[in-house]
């Protein structure tokens, strides 16, 4: 069987090697890259104690978090936006970390029960700098005492090579992006005469918050997979063919 799909794959260099093997498998041709960089900060190692809720919103504050040497009281419940996070934190600190079952974004985390009653309540939020503000806000909305911890910061990758850009233009019909910070830095990277081209392309994203970032192409153009797990964007783009 043969595919006449092009993928260009936005998404950190971390999530890159279970799509490549199954994507390998597959008829399509893909190729990946990432418009941003992660970096540590600093923090000192300290112990939190005394949270009624601890929320992960990423893979990477998992990850910095323990680096920096960070530890959790394990009997505090613990929640994350995506099941990949929710396991890496339940393998990190030995705590049940709870998460979504369908969509795996900011509101579906705050649709949990668990999240709704939590008024005079203490939460923590552990995160990257400026990141998942709407967690943040909603907990205080209603009436929890929330305090947050960046363990670690998004810098955006120069893109050096123009001729990278123009071969993406003279083979890629499908443009997958996983999170609002790699599609607004692939588009400032992009010459103006990429418009016509970006607009031909086929999308898929895990939001319709992402999708309405994407005013410039047809609505039926764009897939939104509710979950940015590397298992529902392997199964999009295999299913778009």
């Amino acid at each position: 069987m043969t595919s006449t799909t092009k993928a260009l794959i936005l998404q950190p260099d971390d999530s890159r090697q279970r799509i490549i093997d199954a994507l390998s498998r597959s008829p399509i041709e893909f190729t990946q890259h990432s418009f941003i960089d992660i970096e540590p900060i600093s923090v000192k190692p300290e112990t939190f104690n005394g949270y009624d809720g601890v929320i992960w919103v990423s893979k990477n504050a998992v990850r910095f978090a323990a680096h920096s040497g960070l530890s959790f009281n394990s009997a505090t419940p613990m929640f994350a936006v995506g099941p990949t996070t929710a396991r890496l934190a339940a393998n990190t600190f030995g705590a049940s970390t709870r998460c979504p079952t369908f969509k795996h974004d900011s509101e579906s985390l705050l649709a949990l029960p668990e999240l709704l009653d939590v008024d005079s309540q203490q939460w923590l939020i552990v995160k990257g700098e400026k990141g998942r503000d709407l967690i943040f806000d909603t907990l205080r909305a209603r009436g929890a005492k929330v305090d947050s911890i960046d363990v670690y910061r998004r810098v955006k990758r120069v893109l050096n090579d123009d001729r990278q850009v123009t071969q993406w233009m003279n083979t890629v019909n499908l443009i997958v992006v996983t999170s609002a910070e790699q599609l607004g830095y692939f588009l400032s990277s992009l010459p103006r005469e990429a418009g016509s081209w970006l607009s031909r392309c086929d999308w898929i994203v895990p939001s319709e918050r992402l999708r309405d970032l994407i005013p410039f192409v047809a609505a039926d153009t764009i897939t939104v997979t509710g979950s940015a797990t590397e298992s529902k964007m392997i199964e999009a783009i295999i299913k778009h063919g």
